[in-house]
């Protein structure tokens, strides 16, 4: 089985001398609500963040897929973000919406606490498009239990353990940055997350990254712009202009992640543009 970072380092390759080539992953996050109430996320305190049961349409997936298909997207595509992607009603038809019309896509994922897995569920997302099954352990290794149950259907598990005895999980302070009063840290170093990689809110909405649980920042929204015209605009680069060397922008001056693990290649492309 791929580690998550080996995963990643493999999905932030393939930039060309296409501009558009460096967006090489697409994170949607389908479902505003999640089972769960993990101490290092803001669901832990409702006065922060609390489930709010919004969900993503089919016409909105349509929308991402038609966008990414005209510019022959060839990346990544994952449910992921601010909640339980399982917890969304219909999340095989959002799965089959993008998988079905964007024929140059490369990997398909999905992340999800495992509560709600079975084979069936397993063989479910198979069939619909995923090619990824990431799956966040948090109370123990079920690594075996995954194995088993999805052998012999046509995906790959990554495990990602985040549990007491083994810790792997490197997250920002989620509290930190969605709390409009949290600290200022100037962190004097750079930022490639918005230079590879875009985040679609569950309305459409663009927002900066997965770790703006603030929400803070809005770049468009993909049902009433393309995809192409968001990444390429003016308010992306202003970010990038400053993240390139520093993070003295909101809300990522309360940001502490480690901002330049993956999306070298897509950072040099758009520095030797700038």
């Amino acid at each position: 089985m791929l580690t998550i970072n080996q995963l990643r380092s493999k999905q932030d390759q393939g930039v060309s001398e296409n501009v558009m080539s460096t967006l090489r992953m697409i994170e949607i996050n389908p479902v505003e609500i999640c089972n769960r109430a993990c101490s290092f996320c803001p669901r832990s305190d409702p006065k922060l963040y609390y489930n709010k049961g919004q969900s993503m349409t089919k016409n909105t997936a349509l929308n991402i897929a038609r966008h990414l298909n005209e510019i022959e997207f060839d990346g990544r595509v994952g449910f992921v973000g601010f909640g339980e992607p399982l917890l969304h009603k219909k999340i095989e038809t959002l799965i089959s919406s993008i998988r079905d019309n964007v024929p140059n896509l490369k990997w398909l994922e999905l992340n999800t606490n495992g509560d709600f897995l079975s084979r069936e569920k397993i063989q479910k997302l198979a069939d619909a498009g995923v090619d990824h099954l990431s799956v966040s352990m948090y109370d123990r290794d079920i690594t075996e239990w995954l194995e088993k149950n999805s052998q012999g259907i046509n995906i790959k598990v990554v495990p990602r353990h985040n549990y007491k005895e083994r810790f792997e999980l490197t997250v920002t302070d989620r509290h930190n940055v969605t709390n409009k009063k949290g600290d200022i840290k100037n962190i004097n170093r750079p930022c490639y997350w918005p230079f590879y990689q875009m985040f679609i809110d569950w309305n459409g909405n663009v927002l900066l990254c997965d770790n703006d649980w603030s929400k803070s920042q809005k770049f468009g929204n993909v049902n009433e712009q393309t995809i192409k015209d968001i990444w390429l605009g003016e308010k992306y680069n202003k970010y990038r202009n400053i993240l390139k060397s520093n993070r003295n922008i909101s809300p990522c001056n309360k940001c502490n992640i480690i901002g330049t693990r993956y999306g070298q290649q897509s950072f040099d492309k758009f520095l030797s543009h700038m």
